[in-house]
């Protein structure tokens, strides 16, 4: 199997960091320890070693598996931690019957937008107290089995957190203790841009969704390539799997694309797909890593296949992020 590639340098005291990203939120909810403990090994051996978490994953459990998962592994591991998004305090009994709950969801498939809409109520959102930034935290490092984060994000911040002076100055300083090498936010595309904007001192790196669906969004991430730069959700947004599927299909019909361009567009090729999604965002957009869905083996395969032999040049990719731009929003006027 392949080995993903790294960032040498990515920033001031982070260590040599895959650009691929192994997300934890399944870690814990949807994943059970033993298959999210399998899950991490695998990607490790396969050179991922930048693990993104928060406190609100798994019903709260995520951190403490891969705290367990990094025992011994710490130093070659980039750890992001997230704060302001906490599980529920009902999570905890729900967790216990989640065994019980996804078998009746196999007998009755029609429960599973109940349990979508249900999964929103575990969360408890906008949490961006210097109290809550401290408890937080502590909790982060006991879990994580570490004295130090290499990213604490805001997690699903709005805009006004930008203004929340003393949270960024108390970030800041978290900082300058050595307790985290990088402070940053998360949040959508507006809250993103808007940070952007402003660039406040204490904030060095950004974690967003990018994908077929909100291409338009690279031109800020190329102006802003001297920040850490994150995206997650390469397969998702409003229009899912399908809809990015289908704008390569669009595009492969495309006449004004070249015979060559068109052929290696062959959907057959179950590698087409993550190859565009992935390098679309990764090649010539100035954002570092992205962090695409991989609990199952296969997965993992795919996803560091699709980055280190990937068949399209930056030209093409370039090419074809603007023409996914393009559909997009014309996708979007027509549904308007």
């Amino acid at each position: 199997m392949d080995r993903i590639q790294t960032l040498e340098n990515p920033a001031a005291g982070i260590a040599p960091m895959s650009v691929l990203g192994f997300g934890c939120s399944a870690m814990g909810g949807r994943t059970s320890r033993k298959d999210s403990l399998a899950a991490l090994g695998a990607a490790f051996d396969a050179g991922i070693n930048f693990f993104d978490t928060a406190r609100s994953y798994g019903h709260g459990q995520s951190e403490g598996l891969l705290g367990e998962f990094l025992a011994g592994r710490r130093d070659r591991a980039v750890v992001c931690t997230k704060f302001g998004l906490l599980p529920s305090v009902q999570g905890s009994w729900k967790q216990r019957l989640k065994p019980l709950a996804q078998q009746a969801i196999k007998v009755f498939p029609k429960l599973r937008s109940a349990a979508r809409r249900q999964a929103g109520a575990q969360f408890v959102s906008g949490q961006f107290s210097l109290e809550n930034l401290r408890s937080s935290f502590e909790t982060s490092l006991r879990e994580l089995r570490t004295d130090y984060v290499d990213m604490l994000l805001l997690h699903a911040a709005p805009v006004s957190v930008l203004a929340q002076d003393d949270l960024l100055e108390a970030m800041e300083r978290l900082v300058e203790q050595g307790k985290v090498r990088m402070a940053g936010i998360s949040g959508e595309s507006e809250v993103i841009l808007r940070y952007f904007e402003q660039r406040p001192a204490a904030l060095t790196t950004a974690q967003f969704a990018l994908n077929a669906s909100n291409m338009e969004m690279t031109s800020a991430t190329r102006a802003n390539a001297d920040l850490l730069m994150v995206a997650n959700h390469p397969y998702g947004g409003p229009m899912g799997a399908s809809g990015g599927r289908s704008l390569i299909a669009t595009l492969k019909a495309s006449e004004d694309l070249s015979a060559d361009l068109r052929e290696k567009l062959d959907l057959e090729d179950p590698q087409v797909f993550p190859e565009v999604s992935l390098n679309c965002i990764l090649k010539g957009t100035g954002v570092h890593a992205v962090i695409p869905a991989m609990m199952q083996l296969r997965h993992i395969h795919s996803n560091v296949s699709a980055v280190q032999n990937c068949r399209f040049s930056m030209e093409e990719l370039a090419l074809l992020r603007g023409r996914m731009q393009a559909l997009a929003a014309a996708v979007e006027t027509a549904s308007a």
